[in-house]
């Protein structure tokens, strides 16, 4: 008998088969690569896509609910590295967890091909991972026909918050061929100093695109807000790594393009 098909049975035996995810990348991952079905519950913030909706909440990014969790038999617990503290009590109930790096773009990759692993579907994993790289690349070479733009994300407003080097939002604007004002910082969400955004006098302004009007100080001293230079991306797709990186980028190019 060929050794082939028992190691792929003991692979599919293996797969988890009820997921509960504490992330909303994870949980767009694991649907994206058509784990969806086996996911039994989600984090309070999971809204993508539908069908996560209408899954059990059993946690937010700082608080786990062990005992909810446990109640629906899982047999993986995925989060990411931030909340590895919070899984003990579900660890210690013999349920397995494993915590997952999205902190930057290749985190983003490393995960949805993890979770391919985990659940049975590595080659759905690496069909999504070569279809997300192939579109960033194409949006890359359409943002490198044209000259870099200077930009500042604007993720908070008091305090200033921006992305720095080491996140995922400073990958989004190099694959953007935007330079990120901020990416000297040495942690990936610095606060950023009215002084110094003045000094840098960028030449366009990313925000979620909930943010509501710049106005006072030191906005109204921007040039670029004065001359509306101001890309707006979707919340999530802005601040979430997932299958719809390329989405974010996409916005960043094409309204970018306005003032290159």
């Amino acid at each position: 008998m060929s050794v082939a098909p028992v190691l792929a049975f003991a692979l599919l035996a293996a797969a988890a088969t009820r997921i509960v995810s504490l992330a909303p990348s994870l949980t767009e991952d694991l649907f994206a690569i058509g784990a969806g079905p086996r996911v039994v519950g989600v984090d309070a913030f999971s809204d993508r896509p539908a069908r996560a909706r209408s899954l059990p909440r059993v946690g937010t990014l700082n608080t786990v609910n062990a005992e909810a969790i446990v109640a629906l038999r899982p047999d993986l617990v995925v989060g990411i590295t931030y909340e590895a503290a919070q899984l003990n009590d579900v660890a210690r109930a013999g349920v397995r967890t494993l915590t997952l790096r999205v902190d930057d773009l290749a985190g983003d990759f490393a995960a949805i091909a993890q979770l391919g692993r985990e659940t049975g579907r590595a080659s759905q994993a690496q069909a999504l991972i070569a279809s997300m790289r192939a579109r960033l690349a194409r949006n890359a070479h359409r943002a490198a026909l044209r000259r870099p733009l200077r930009a500042f994300v604007a993720i908070g407003r008091d305090p200033i918050v921006t992305a720095g080097a080491g996140s995922y939002v400073d990958d989004l604007l190099r694959a953007a061929n935007l330079a990120n004002v901020a990416g000297a910082a040495r942690t990936p969400w610095p606060e950023f100093s009215a002084e110094r955004l003045l000094a840098a006098q960028p030449d366009l302004i990313i925000v979620p695109e909930s943010a509501t009007q710049f106005t006072g100080e030191p906005w109204a001293r921007l040039r670029a807000v004065r001359a509306g230079h101001i890309v707006r991306v979707p919340d999530d797709d802005l601040l979430r790594p997932g299958p719809r990186v390329p989405d974010a980028v996409e916005a960043l190019v094409t309204q970018a393009a306005r003032w290159r």
